[in-house]
C-alpha cells in the first residue's frame, strides 16, 4: 500500500506551497495531518517509510512550528509518537533538538489531564529509552517538568491519570540509567515529591505498580548502597594444584547471571534457572575471583588425590600428547582408548572380551570399534595419555581397596575389577565412605558419620537435625500463600524509608561468616579444605532446648553444615533481620538457595526475615509459594517434619547495589516473610525448599544395600571424585541374571539428577524412584527384570554440600558443559557422557530413556522437556521425519498415571541457547531419542487434583514411583494404548497459554529478564 507514501508527499508540497504564501495550504495541512494520523498507527512500516523519503526532521519542523495550533498539535502528536517508537526515527530526531521542543510543547499543554498531554508523555517515555537523549532530558531541565507534572497526580482522575503517571516513572525509571539522570533525581525536592506519593498512594490494587516503580526511581537514585559483606566470599576454592600440570586454563569466560539464570530466554527450558547471557561454547571466565598470588605461592600441600591428578597430567604432557586437544574434542569424536575403559562400569554385562563377543554377535559386522583396539598391536596406544585417567586414576589412589595389577589390564580397569569380584552380585558398595559402618546402624548414627566424612569448603561444625532425622515434610495440603497486599505495600514502603533514613534502625550485626571464617582460618591448623574425619559432627538441638536463655533478646543464627547458606545477619528492629546469603563457591553472585537455623525466639509474635540479595527478577513468592520450616520442638513431640510456613511474603526490589563495576547500576531484591514460631527457645530451621544433602543421599544409598529385595541387582560404586576429593556415586539396578532372563538382552535406563545444586526437589523426585525400583511390590521387580538403570543422583556433589544455587567450585554451570566437558574440571559430567558414549559407540545400544531431573523457580506443577527435530532452531533437524509417538509417549503416560504431572506445560523446542545440556547433547550428539528434563516446581500446583496446593517432599516421591510405573507400561503394544492417551498424543488438552506464574505480581518488578 502506498497511501502513506502519498499522502507524505503532498504534506513535503503543502509545506513549500506554504513558503511561497499560497492562499488556503494552512487547511491542506490540516486535513493531510488529520489523515496522515491514523495511517501511522496502522502502518507497521510508517517510520521506515518517513525516513526513507527524508521527511523525519521535516515533522519535528511542522511541530516546533505548530506546537500552539490547537487544530494541529493532537495529529502531529500521534505521528511524532510513531517516530519515537523506531530506534533509528528516534536518533535522528534527537539530533535535531526534539526533547527541546517537547519541553516547550510540555510547559504549552499545561498540567491538564488530556489525550494531548498523555501523547505528549508517551513520546518521551520512548525517547528516554535512548542514553543521549536521557542526558537531554537533563540538561533541558525536561526533569522538572516531568516530576511538576507527577506532582498534581492527585488532581487526575481514572485511566488517564494512571496512564500519565506511569509514562513519567517509566521516563523516571529510564533516567536512572545514567549517572547525570541519577544525580538530576536525587535533589531534595524530587525525593520528597516522590516520597510524597508513596505516603498519599491510595489503596487500591491498580495504584501498586505505580508505587512498586516509584519505590524503584527512589531506591535507584539515591547515593548507592553496597551490601554490608566485603567483596570478595569466603567461600572460597583454589584449583590452582588441580590445574598444575595441565594446559587446562580458568577462568576463561563468565557466564552472566545468568545462565543463572539459564534456562530462561523462554520458560521453557532446563532451568530456573535462573540465563539471558549463556556461553555455549566455553568454559565461563569469572573475573569476580581473585587470587592472591602470595596466597597461591605458598599454598598448603595438596592432598593425595591432587598429587596423583598433578602427576598423571605431568606424563600425559611429557608423552607428547596434546592434553589441549584431548581436552576439548568434537562431541562425535571421543577417543576409543578412553571409551574402552567404562566396561569396568558395566560388569553386570561379563567382562570386557564377553561384552565385545556379545556386541560382535548382535552386529553382522567384523566387530564393534572396541574389539580393533583390543587386537590392535600392544604399542600402539601405549604413549596415548587417556584423558580418562586424569580423575578416576586419581581417584582410585584414594581408596582403601586391593589395588593389585594384572598382567594385561590397566591399573585403573584391575582396581576396579577387584572390587566387583569381591562383591556380591546382590548388592554391593563399593564406595569408601560407606566403609566400616554397622549394618546395625541406625540412619541418624550413618547419618553423622558420613557428614563427618564429607569434605567442605567452609568447615562444618554441626549437622542439621532436619537432615539427621531424614528431612521429610509432614504429609498434610498446604495451601498456596495468597499475597496481602497491605502487608506488601507496608513493606515496600518500608524498605524505602530504610534507604532515605539508614540512621533510624538497629543495625547490629547477629551472624557474620565473614568473621567466624577468617576466625577459623587464622588458626595455624586450619585448612581450606576442610576434611572433619578427626571431629565427629553430631547435633545437640534436643539438649539445647531445655536450656532457657532468657538473657538475650536477640535471634541466634548458624548455617556452618551441609547446604546451609546465610552469610550474615543483621538485626534492624526488635523483632526484624536483614539476611545476606551467600554466593557460590568462587563466585559474587547467584543468590537464592537459603538454609540456616533459628533459636532464641519468642512465641506469640512474628518476626521478620528479610533476605536482601536475591538477584532473579521475579519469584514464585509473588505466586503463592512459602519457605519451608523444621521445628526440633515439634519434632520431639511426635509432629517431625518440614512445614510450609510464613505470612506477608513478598518479593521487591530494594536499595543495594551490586558490588562489581559491570552492574553497578543494578540492584539486588529483597524475598520477604514473617514467621511466627511455635514455641519459645526452640531451634527451627528455614530453607527455600525441602532440603536434601548429599549426607542424606549417601545413608539413602547405604541403607538401600542393606535392604535388597530377593532376586534383586544393586552395585554403588564411585564413578568418580569431585574437586575436593568427594565421591560422585553411579548405582546400577536391575534383576538378577538369569538364562530366562539374560542382563544383556535388557533395555538401559538413564537417569541423573541434581547438578543444580540449589534444586533439592529434584533429588527428592530421585529418592522416590529408587525407592520404588528398589521395593518390594510386583511393579519394582517387573522394572528390574525388564530394565538395567544406570542412575547418577547426584551430579554437582560440591555445590550440594557447600550450600550453592547454580554451579560447583569452577563457577561453572555445569549444565552448559556436556558439549565439551572436561576431565579435570567436570569430572562428573565428563565421565556420565563417557557412561552414555560407551553404550552407543561400544556397546551399540543407545539407552531406551534418558532423563535429567531438574527443579524450576518459575512455574507450577512436574513437566517434561523433550526434544523434537520439528521443533528444532536448526533447519536440517526439521527435515529429518520425526516420529512423534516416540518422544510423546512417556510424558504421555505420565500424565495419565501422575496427578502431579501437567502434559500442557511440557515443550519440546530444541533451542539454540540449549545445545550444551545434557537433555539436547544426549539426543543430538548420542542419537537418544527419548531424551528428557523432568522439571518439578519448587511451589506447588495450579491445576489437577492438587490445585491450589504447595508441593511437599510426598508429592515429590510419588512422581519419582509414577516415573518408574510409566516405564513400566513403555514398551507396551500400541493396542493397550486407550482412547484418552492417544487424544493425549494429539494434544487435545489444555496447554498453557503462558510462561510466567499465572497471574501478575502485585509488586511485579521492572526488569524482563528471564532467569530459569
Amino acid at each position: 500500500m502506498k497511501g502513506t507514501q502519498v499522502i507524505i508527499r503532498r504534506v513535503i508540497g503543502t509545506m513549500q506551497d506554504k513558503r511561497d504564501r499560497h492562499i488556503g495550504t494552512d487547511l491542506v495541512m490540516q486535513d493531510l495531518l488529520w489523515i496522515l494520523a491514523p495511517l501511522s498507527s496502522r502502518d507497521t512500516k510508517f517510520a521506515v517509510k518517513l525516513r526513507m523519503l527524508g521527511c523525519v526532521r521535516t515533522m519535528h519542523l511542522i511541530l516546533k512550528g505548530h506546537f500552539t495550533d490547537n487544530k494541529l498539535i493532537f495529529p502531529l502528536l500521534v505521528i511524532m509518537k510513531q517516530l519515537a517508537k523506531n530506534a533509528v526515527t528516534t536518533s535522528i530526531l534527537i539530533r535535531d533538538g526534539v526533547i527541546t521542543t517537547y519541553e516547550r510543547v510540555l510547559v504549552s499543554l499545561g498540567f491538564i489531564p488530556t489525550a494531548r498531554l498523555r501523547l505528549c508523555l508517551d513520546a518521551i517515555d520512548y525517547f528516554s529509552k535512548n542514553k543521549v537523549c536521557c542526558m537531554q532530558i537533563v540538561k533541558t531541565g525536561l526533569c522538572s517538568v516531568l516530576l511538576r507534572v507527577f506532582d498534581r497526580w492527585d488532581r487526575y482522575e481514572g485511566r488517564m491519570r494512571l496512564k500519565i503517571c506511569a509514562h513519567i516513572l517509566q521516563t523516571l525509571q529510564h533516567l536512572c540509567n545514567i549517572k547525570a539522570g541519577r544525580r538530576a533525581l536525587c535533589t531534595k525536592k524530587h525525593v520528597q515529591t516522590l516520597h510524597r506519593f508513596c505516603s498519599q498512594c491510595p489503596d487500591e490494587p491498580e495504584f501498586d505498580g505505580l508505587l512498586a516503580r516509584v519505590c524503584s526511581v527512589i531506591t535507584l537514585c539515591l547515593k548507592h548502597q553496597a551490601l554490608p559483606v566485603p567483596t570478595s566470599s569466603p567461600a572460597t576454592f583454589n584449583l590452582n594444584p588441580i590445574l598444575k600440570g595441565t594446559n587446562t586454563s580458568w577462568p576463561c569466560h563468565e557466564d552472566e547471571e545468568d545462565a543463572a539464570n539459564s534456562d530462561s530466554k523462554t520458560v521453557n527450558s532446563d532451568l530456573d534457572d535462573d540465563g539471558p547471557e549463556t556461553d555455549i561454547e566455553g568454559i565461563d571466565e569469572f573475573p569476580d575471583m581473585d587470587f592472591d598470588e602470595n596466597d597461591i605461592k605458598t599454598t598448603e600441600t595438596p592432598d593425595e588425590s591432587d598429587k596423583t591428578a598433578n602427576n598423571i597430567l605431568q606424563n600425559a604432557t611429557k608423552s607428547g600428547d596434546s592434553l589441549q586437544s584431548s581436552l576439548w574434542i568434537n562431541p562425535n569424536e571421543r577417543d576409543i582408548e578412553d571409551l574402552k575403559k567404562y566396561f569396568i562400569y558395566y560388569k553386570e554385562f561379563g567382562s570386557l572380551n564377553k561384552q565385545v563377543r556379545l556386541v560382535k554377535s548382535r552386529s553382522n559386522s567384523r566387530g564393534s570399534i572396541l574389539e580393533e583396539f583390543l587386537n590392535a598391536p600392544s604399542g600402539t596406544n601405549r604413549n596415548v595419555a587417556s584423558s580418562l585417567n586424569l580423575t578416576v586414576t586419581s581417584a582410585l589412589g584414594n581408596t582403601d581397596y586391593d589395588n593389585g595389577v594384572g598382567p594385561s589390564q590397566s591399573p585403573s580397569v584391575s582396581q576396579y575389577h577387584k572390587i566387583h569380584e569381591s562383591s556380591s552380585t546382590t548388592s554391593c558398595s563399593s564406595l569408601k565412605i560407606h566403609k566400616d559402618i554397622s549394618k546395625y546402624s541406625t540412619f541418624e548414627s550413618v547419618y553423622c558419620t558420613i557428614s563427618t566424612r564429607v569434605r567442605s569448603v567452609i568447615p562444618f561444625v554441626k549437622v542439621a537435625f532436619p537432615d539427621m532425622m531424614g528431612g521429610q515434610g509432614l504429609n498434610q495440603p498446604e495451601p498456596l500463600n495468597k499475597m496481602e497486599r497491605t502487608a506488601c505495600r507496608t513493606k515496600l514502603l518500608s524498605c524505602v524509608d530504610r534507604a532515605i533514613n539508614p540512621e533510624s534502625y538497629m543495625n547490629e550485626t547477629v551472624y557474620d561468616l565473614d568473621q567466624l571464617c577468617s576466625a577459623v582460618t587464622s588458626e595455624p591448623s586450619a585448612q581450606k579444605s576442610f576434611s572433619s574425619e578427626c571431629i565427629c559432627l553430631g547435633n545437640t538441638d534436643e539438649q539445647d532446648i531445655t536450656k532457657v536463655n532468657a538473657s538475650t533478646t536477640k535471634l541466634g543464627f548458624e548455617s556452618r553444615f551441609e547446604s546451609g547458606n546465610l552469610r550474615k545477619a543483621i538485626q534492624v528492629g526488635p523483632r526484624e533481620y536483614e539476611l545476606i546469603l551467600m554466593p557460590d563457591v568462587n563466585s559474587s553472585k547467584r543468590h537464592q538457595w537459603f538454609y540456616f537455623e533459628v533459636r532464641n525466639m519468642q512465641q506469640g509474635r512474628p518476626y521478620v526475615f528479610n533476605i536482601v540479595n536475591c538477584e532473579k527478577s521475579d519469584s514464585q513468592f509473588n505466586f503463592g509459594m512459602k519457605p519451608v520450616m523444621y521445628s526440633v520442638k515439634e519434632a520431639i513431640i511426635g509432629r517431625a517434619g518440614w512445614v510450609r510456613a510464613g505470612s506477608d511474603i513478598c518479593y521487591y526490589r530494594n536499595s543495594y547495589h551490586y558490588a562489581n563495576q559491570r552492574n553497578h547500576n543494578k540492584c539486588y531484591l529483597t524475598a520477604t516473610f514473617n514467621i511466627d514460631f511455635p514455641h519459645t527457645n526452640d531451634v527451627v530451621y528455614i530453607a527455600y525448599h525441602f532440603p536434601f544433602t548429599y549426607s542424606m543421599m549417601m545413608t539413602r544409598i547405604w541403607q538401600w544395600s542393606m535392604e535388597m529385595p530377593p532376586g534383586s541387582y544393586l552395585r554403588a560404586e564411585p564413578l568418580c571424585y569431585s574437586l575436593n576429593n568427594n565421591e560422585v556415586p553411579l548405582l546400577t539396578v536391575s534383576a538378577e541374571d538369569t538364562p530366562n532372563n539374560p542382563i544383556v538382552d535388557r533395555e538401559i535406563i538413564f537417569l541423573t539428577a541434581r547438578v543444580h545444586p540449589g534444586e533439592s526437589n529434584a533429588s527428592w523426585v530421585m529418592d522416590g524412584t529408587l525407592g520404588c525400583l528398589l521395593g518390594n511390590s510386583i511393579a519394582a521387580a517387573s522394572l528390574r527384570a525388564k530394565y538395567v538403570f544406570k542412575i547418577v543422583p547426584m551430579l554437582n556433589v560440591e555445590g550440594v554440600i557447600n550450600g550453592c544455587h547454580r554451579c560447583g567450585l569452577t563457577n561453572e554451570d555445569l549444565n552448559r558443559r556436556w558439549c565439551k566437558p572436561s576431565p579435570v574440571l567436570h569430572p562428573s559430567i565428563y565421565h556420565t557422557k563417557g557412561l552414555i558414549e560407551y553404550l552407543v559407540r561400544v556397546w551399540k545400544k543407545p539407552p531406551l530413556v534418558y532423563c535429567d531431573y531438574h527443579g524450576h523457580s518459575r512455574k507450577k506443577n512436574v513437566f517434561f522437556y523433550g526434544c523434537a527435530g520439528a521443533e528444532s532452531w536448526c533447519s536440517n533437524d526439521r527435515i529429518v521425519p520425526d516420529e512423534p509417538v516416540k518422544y510423546l509417549m512417556l510424558p504421555a503416560l505420565m500424565h495419565r498415571l501422575s496427578p502431579a504431572f501437567a502434559l500442557g506445560s511440557c515443550s519440546f523446542r530444541v533451542e539454540r541457547e540449549r545445545e550444551s545440556t545434557a537433555r539436547v547433547t544426549v539426543w543430538r550428539h548420542l542419537g537418544v531419542t527419548r531424551s528428557y528434563t523432568m522439571e518439578a516446581s519448587f511451589c506447588g500446583f495450579d491445576r489437577g487434583p492438587f490445585k491450589g496446593f504447595h508441593l511437599n517432599t510426598h508429592h515429590l516421591q510419588s512422581v519419582g514411583s509414577d516415573f518408574c510405573e510409566a516405564l513400566n507400561g513403555l514398551n507396551d503394544s500400541a493396542t493397550n494404548v486407550d482412547i484418552q492417551l492417544t487424544k493425549d498424543l494429539n494434544g487435545e488438552i489444555e496447554v498453557d497459554s503462558e510462561g510466567g506464574s499465572g497471574s501478575d505480581s502485585v509488586l511485579k518488578t521492572d526488569s524482563d529478564e528471564d532467569f530459569d
